[in-house]
């Protein structure tokens, strides 16, 4: 079974409705026994990155997702959960201080340069598909087209735990995969075939 985390900010349905619709059973859960005892894990997400970080404290999820991150069994964040994993963002930060992450995957979340400062006219958030480049991951392919929707973005200490980059005024990290953890930037519930396949790679590894 896989779980996927409830915390009141997360893509839930169309997540559920794709692994479904490729024959893995999955459960949507709130309850951190339920998750330390899943085949597998997904921490979806949309929305702002503080007021995520405020429910899953409140849900007295941060200990069980750090835990089942650390157990070896498959893990995948997908949007606003790949940056969850990360030390601390930008977004909502205050007197010059990052709300604090899980601190899973060392490494910032920062915002998008904005189009006067990248002279590209493109717009922020970035919002549509876009192609997967340098990609050295096992769930993905070169010149995978995904669809995303962020206006902030990954930077990882170590380059190494890069899956995945995407350009949009900059190349950044759109994609990690380090030991049994994996994360999206793009949606994979949202981008069709290739997104599919990609979620179907990793929920077969739950049944290793």
């Amino acid at each position: 079974m896989i779980a996927i985390i409830d915390y009141k900010m997360g893509n839930l349905a169309s997540v559920k409705k794709a692994l479904a619709a490729l024959a893995f059973d999955a459960i949507i859960t709130s309850d951190p026994e339920v998750i330390k005892n899943a085949d597998g894990v997904i921490l979806p997400g949309v929305g702002a990155f503080a007021p995520a970080m405020a429910n899953l404290r409140e849900a007295g999820l941060i200990d069980a997702i750090k835990d089942y991150a650390a157990s070896g069994r498959p893990f995948l964040g997908i949007c606003l959960g790949m940056q969850l994993l990360f030390d601390g963002s930008e977004e909502g930060m205050t007197d010059g201080k990052m709300v604090e992450g899980l601190g899973i995957i060392p490494g910032k979340v920062l915002k998008f340069p904005s189009s006067e400062t990248t002279d590209k006219g493109l717009k922020v958030p970035q919002m549509g598909w876009n192609d997967l480049k340098d990609v050295n991951g096992s769930l993905l392919s070169e010149g995978d087209y995904v669809y995303f929707v962020h206006s902030f973005y990954c930077d990882p200490d170590d380059e190494n735990v890069a899956a995945a980059k995407a350009e949009y005024g900059i190349r950044y990290c759109c994609s990690i995969e380090k030991d049994n953890i994996f994360a999206t930037q793009f949606h994979p519930e949202k981008s069709g075939e290739v997104g599919l396949a990609i979620l179907s790679k990793f929920a077969r590894r739950t049944k290793a």
